[in-house]
């Protein structure tokens, strides 16, 4: 990235009590993300590592694309694809990148396609599509739906042992808002805090609320960058300390929907360096994107 856009990858650092009782999380005294919680395994079955060589750079989600219990396409940043992939791959069903559990998945990419309006100067229309050589499997349990967490329906922790890893998240409706103060959970194995070096192996996770998006505009604007409010949210903590950083970039922001599961409201964007007071991190507002993703997903996809 360019410029003063400096977190090349936010890291769902570090959250408020509740993302205890949302995607649930183990030993409160996470180390990775800024400010954040070790993930449960399994708990964001639907998060991709994005890699390169095998070295896990970017963060993505696995979409529904048809009735079939697979998906080939992959929902990311640009930013992390507009420089082209080198023997990418996507690892699914990882909890801890440098012990590859039984249930995880690696597929090669075969194509990336990020928004034609996409601005690498600006950072607006932040997303992209990757579809993946062949579709990974969702369990059977899944039955159509999308959006199934451990954290949020417990039912479901009996099928951890059967390789429970894998599903789909929810999109949003189109041009679906999330009210201010709403608390989203954000994850990825991106770097702990602001100059660090290595990214996480353990998949971690932060809970932020949504700011409301007037008052991050205003926050911004004092550093030159402009927030886009059908494009963009920012989710965090005005006082700082919890956020998302390098390495976690296109990974998931999500939040429980009216049906209780969760739907992706945003992908991890950009940022002024990672957890500091009055600058929450930035995230692409999904919704704004449906009709894209859907034209993109039919454009692609093998699995409808």
């Amino acid at each position: 990235m360019s410029g003063v856009v400096v977190a090349v990858g936010l890291l769902g650092c570090g959250g408020a009590e509740m993302d205890l009782d949302q995607v649930d999380a183990v030993d409160r005294m996470g180390q990775e993300i800024v400010g954040g919680v070790e993930a449960r395994p399994n708990s964001h079955p639907w998060i991709v590592s994005i890699q390169s060589y095998g070295s896990h750079f970017c963060g993505g989600s696995l979409v529904r694309v048809g009735a079939r219990e697979e998906s080939d396409i992959v929902l990311t940043a640009a930013h992390c694809v507009y420089d082209g992939l080198s023997s990418a791959t996507v690892a699914a069903g990882a909890h801890d990148l440098s012990r590859p559990a039984s249930g995880q998945t690696t597929v090669r990419v075969v194509r990336s396609v990020y928004h034609p309006s996409y601005d690498p100067d600006t950072t607006l229309n932040d997303i992209a599509i990757l579809k993946l050589e062949k579709p990974i499997k969702f369990n059977q349990p899944v039955a159509g739906s999308c959006g199934d967490s451990l954290g949020m329906r417990p039912n479901l922790s009996t099928q951890l042992a059967s390789g429970f890893t894998t599903t789909p998240v929810c999109l949003p409706a189109a041009n679906e808002s999330v009210s201010d103060g709403t608390m989203m959970t954000a994850a990825g194995w991106g770097l702990t805090r602001e100059g660090g070096y290595d990214t996480s192996n353990i998949l971690m996770q932060v809970g932020v609320p949504k700011i409301n998006t007037a008052e991050v505009a205003n926050m911004y604007r004092s550093q030159g960058i402009h927030i886009d409010p059908y494009a963009m949210l920012g989710a965090g903590y005005r006082q700082g300390g919890k956020d998302s950083c390098q390495g976690d970039s296109g990974g998931p922001l999500v939040a429980p929907g009216a049906n209780g599961r969760y739907v992706l409201q945003g992908i991890t964007s950009f940022g002024i360096g990672c957890a500091r007071a009055g600058l929450p991190g930035i995230y692409t507002r999904v919704s704004n994107y449906i009709p894209w993703i859907n034209q993109q997903i039919r454009l692609y996809s093998s699995s409808l």
